[in-house]
């Protein structure tokens, strides 16, 4: 046989089969998401029952991370359904697949995902709104944020309304009214509080180094360019910004990305989860001590080990914690790299007071 014979579809344009294509390549990725996403519940959920006491469980996240997993699992398992009726059940349907999708857009499997998907945002956004507070530790922060939460929340339940609705599809009139201003608010929200988490980590991290004048310093934990992705959410807002301008331009390429930021709204706050449960995500103690760093006067820091004290001056700064601080520093072998514990104990302008 020819390879070069075709057996496209009669009476199907070079659209309709580009719109056919999009629907199922989303559903692929849309599949592949959501390997990524039980991937990481797993690693999550290990690391958050395997601590030292069962005191220190959360539970709550613990339930948070089940909750987008179920969520998750809905939205990919009625997408696929959604995808045999059309492509398969019922492909003879007069028009294709795509009179399907535009008829048949609000059966009851097609309702419980959509529902799915709603509802893990509204998760999600609440998580990245809890994480704006946290790290800033100031509710008047929040406030515009929360305000615009409790608007694009009320945007997705009329917009799931009207999904819902006999006849109607993601694209008709009665629908878009009510969609776009709910995906564009969302989606700016998100990119509000990724900016404004990033921002304050950045001001955080120069306010230490400055402090101490120490570039290894601890703060570099959280202020890593991939950490930073993870607590600011960044991951979702990008991928809901390039959803949101396809469906705006009625792109096909918006078909393929939906599945996907389905998926990864969950993945997101999930790999926040996964930090606190490692001990690396930034909470309200550490918001708190970096904060509370006061101007006070010249203050000499010098690090003392087990040996004793060592006059090595590390930093001379206004600004320091009132407090002696504990870690880890690099010793100065640079060949071994071994660490070794230190206490920073302030020093008094008449002299040099022993080593804690």
């Amino acid at each position: 046989m020819d390879s070069n014979t075709s057996f496209a579809p009669p009476g199907e344009s070079a659209a309709d089969l580009w719109l056919e294509r999009s629907n199922f390549s989303g559903s692929l990725l849309g599949g592949v998401a959501y390997g990524v996403h039980l991937s990481i519940f797993v690693a999550t959920t290990y690391w958050m029952t395997h601590a030292r006491s069962r005191s220190k469980i959360s539970w709550p996240f613990l339930a948070f991370a089940c909750t987008m997993l179920a969520l998750g699992t809905i939205q990919v398992g009625c997408n696929t359904k959604f995808d045999e009726m059309m492509f398969i059940d019922d492909r003879n349907i007069p028009g294709g697949p795509d009179a399907w999708l535009e008829t048949m857009y609000d059966v009851p499997v097609d309702d419980l995902g959509n529902t799915a998907y709603i509802v893990a945002n509204f998760l999600a956004d609440g998580v990245l709104l809890y994480r704006l507070f946290v790290v800033w530790n100031n509710y008047f922060v929040v406030v515009i944020p929360f305000l615009t939460y409790l608007a694009s929340t009320a945007l997705s339940i009329l917009t799931l309304y009207q999904l819902a609705l006999p006849g109607a599809s993601l694209w008709s009139k009665t629908t878009v009214v009510f969609a776009l201003p709910y995906w564009s608010l969302t989606i700016a929200l998100n990119i509000v509080m990724t900016l404004g988490i990033s921002v304050r980590l950045l001001f955080l991290w120069r306010l230490e180094i400055n402090t101490f004048g120490i570039e290894q310093s601890e703060s570099n934990l959280y202020t890593s360019v991939v950490s930073m992705v993870i607590e600011s959410g960044a991951m979702y807002s990008i991928t809901g910004l390039v959803f949101i301008i396809c469906y705006a331009r009625n792109s096909n390429v918006q078909n393929i990305v939906l599945p996907v930021l389905g998926q990864v709204m969950c993945i997101a706050p999930d790999l926040i989860l996964l930090r606190v449960a490692l001990g690396r995500a930034w909470t309200n103690d550490t918001s708190t001590q970096i904060s509370n760093w006061q101007v006070a006067r010249p203050s000499t820091w010098f690090r003392s080990t087990g040996n004793g004290m060592t006059t090595t001056q590390l930093s001379t700064s206004t600004n320091v914690p009132m407090e002696n601080i504990t870690g880890t520093l690099a010793s100065d072998d640079a060949v071994s790299g071994d660490k070794t514990s230190f206490v920073l104990t302030k020093l008094p302008e008449s002299g040099v007071e022993d080593a804690v």
